[in-house]
């Protein structure tokens, strides 16, 4: 048994090792999931569900299921869904009642977040994002704040620093702020648990950086709004340890890099995608991987894909770790004659030589089981 058990791991290892050589495809298909709503909160899990303005779409063999969720005045308006988990747990904001408020939805039920009054002795709050283990990061009285299920059903709240915002939160309970208030200047970005003390991004004259996502290896991506000697632009960038990194945007018109987009989401192999802006009213949906020369810049309009006729990708606003990504682009509506906005997800399709290699690999791993087994059959014998 001892051999077949270092057998049945490396098995494992193979499988793990070549599901990563499979999610580096050179081919993707695109589905349309419909027009545009709200496309700026839409998100994803890494089961293909996503959530558009107040609808859950669940893959099926035929499409997607949709689920309608409401307000607290019963209908589907002001209502916002941000973010869902791979429990299917999803995250919004109502604003029904005038006020915003968070709440978070699983299986067709609804639980209010708790909230505290800002200094104004207003009580309101909204939630930006929820990890695996069901924490949610976004905002309640003063600034940015992390509801941690309490277990029996509720929540509980840690406030995290002063005059913050909320933006994205790790699998390890890290809150991504921006806008922090810090000892020695305003507009940083930083992450804290709410226990441990907030890490900053390191300073620079002129940069005042957001922060839109973060993984489990605390790599943070966003956008800055960068000023030096007398100019001032929108710069992406990506955060690491202590450098901090402008993600290359190859515009096409002169001097537009001052003007170079936003980030839309990054996963845990640090791939991060987003939107950049290569001229007047020419937004392109963009992938950004790291290699050892530095960040490489992949307009996903250069990609080969096939399904939907799209005709281009405009934004990418979420990628999961399956490597699919959600956006949004200009879509040609053949029953209207009209092109308007939709929804795509590419999923990178694996080539046949990763399909080849499994086989083999598989093949050659069941042999070696079978000299395992005869000769521990020999030894028993």
């Amino acid at each position: 048994m001892k051999h077949f058990s270092r057998v049945t791991l490396a098995s494992g290892f193979l499988l793990a090792s070549l599901a990563g050589n499979v999610g580096a495809a050179t081919d993707w298909a695109i589905s349309d999931l419909g027009s545009a709503h709200n496309i700026m909160t839409m998100r994803m899990n890494d089961q293909g569900w996503v959530i558009l303005g107040p609808r859950v779409l669940s893959p099926t063999a035929g499409g997607y299921a949709v689920t309608e969720i409401l307000n607290a005045q019963g209908t589907s308006g002001n209502l916002d869904l941000y973010g869902i988990n791979n429990s299917n747990t999803v995250i919004g904001v109502d604003q029904s009642s005038g006020l915003r408020h968070a709440f978070s939805w699983s299986a067709g039920h609804r639980t209010d977040l708790p909230e505290i009054a800002n200094w104004n002795n207003y009580i309101a709050s909204e939630a930006r994002q929820v990890n695996a283990k069901g924490q949610i990061i976004g905002n309640t009285g003063d600034g940015a704040a992390i509801w941690t299920p309490d277990g029996s059903g509720g929540y509980a709240v840690v406030t995290l620093n002063k005059w913050s915002t909320g933006s994205a939160i790790n699998d390890l309970g890290m809150g991504l702020m921006s806008n922090l208030n810090s000892p020695t200047a305003i507009f940083q970005a930083g992450y804290s648990n709410g226990v441990t003390p907030t890490t900053f991004i390191p300073e620079r004259d002129g940069f005042r950086p957001a922060g839109a996502a973060i993984n489990d290896s605390f790599t943070v991506a966003g956008a800055a709004f960068y000023q030096a000697a007398g100019y001032s632009w929108n710069q992406v960038y990506v955060w690491q340890g202590s450098t901090v990194t402008p993600l290359p945007v190859s515009a096409t018109a002169a001097n537009w890099q001052m003007n170079v987009g936003a980030v839309g989401g990054i996963n845990e192999a640090n791939t991060i995608v987003g939107t950049g802006s290569f001229g007047p009213y020419d937004e392109r949906a963009m992938m950004w991987t790291p290699g050892a020369l530095g960040w490489t810049e992949i307009d996903l309009n250069t990609l080969s894909y096939t399904g939907a006729s799209f005709g281009k990708l405009t934004q990418a606003r979420d990628i999961n770790e399956r490597g699919q990504i959600l956006g949004a682009g200009d879509y040609f509506d053949s029953a209207s004659g009209q092109w308007s906005q939709h929804v795509f997800l590419l999923t990178p399709v694996p080539e046949p030589a990763s399909f080849a290699m499994l086989l083999a690999g598989l093949l050659g791993l069941a042999g070696l089981m079978r000299r395992h087994v005869a000769r521990q059959h020999t030894v028993d014998a």
